[in-house]
């Protein structure tokens, strides 16, 4: 791993930092953030060395943050096979780059875009990102809010996707040899109707 200046941003000219998040947020948000985004067991124990470190200095680097996350996670976290910091990386990405909400407008917008046919692609890294992919498809496929028991639909739903599988595609052991990274790939795919 190298170092690096804490920043994180997916368009740097937008104005919050992963510099912002980890020396200026409150305990309580960032402890939030690392564990809904990052479902990060040991957010509190984190969030804490987080907000300790800063109070004696800022937290500017990438190596820095690593440091302080591996100072506050119990040694048998320390040697589990993933790298300790990455959940907090993530939850902390997440969270500058406003990727939930980005992924949510996409799922409102992108199917309107397509014509009859069309089909609807997404390819999700991480559990938060798939759930609101496969909830977007299932609200324009089975939308309808009215009673079971109404004998005609009164809510005036109208079905615009239908997916193409009712399970996600998951890469096979040679995208899998050529490319680790897509080892938490899904992808989902949804027609337009």
């Amino acid at each position: 791993m190298h170092d690096a200046p804490l920043d994180m941003r997916m368009d740097a000219t937008s104005g919050l930092s992963a510099w912002n998040v980890v020396n200026e947020w409150p305990e309580n948000e960032l402890k939030r953030i690392l564990y809904e985004y990052g479902e990060e067991r040991y957010a509190p124990r984190i969030a804490g060395a987080i907000v300790r470190a800063r109070a004696q200095r800022p937290i500017s680097t990438t190596l820095e943050l690593v440091d302080v996350i591996r100072s506050a996670m119990p040694g048998a976290a320390l040697r589990e096979k993933q790298h300790p910091a990455k959940r907090s990386f993530q939850a902390i990405r997440i969270a500058v780059n406003d990727e939930l909400a980005a992924v949510r407008e996409m799922m409102d917008t992108a199917p309107d875009k397509l014509r009859v046919g069309g089909r609807l692609c997404v390819i999700s890294f991480h559990s938060l990102e798939d759930r609101i992919v496969k909830t977007g498809i299932a609200r324009r496929e089975h939308g309808c809010t009215c009673p079971r028991e109404a004998p005609v639909c009164t809510c005036g739903f109208v079905q615009t996707l239908r997916s193409v599988s009712r399970k996600p595609i998951l890469p096979g052991e040679e995208e899998l040899e050529c490319n680790p990274r897509a080892r938490s790939a899904k992808l989902r795919v949804a027609e337009r109707v």
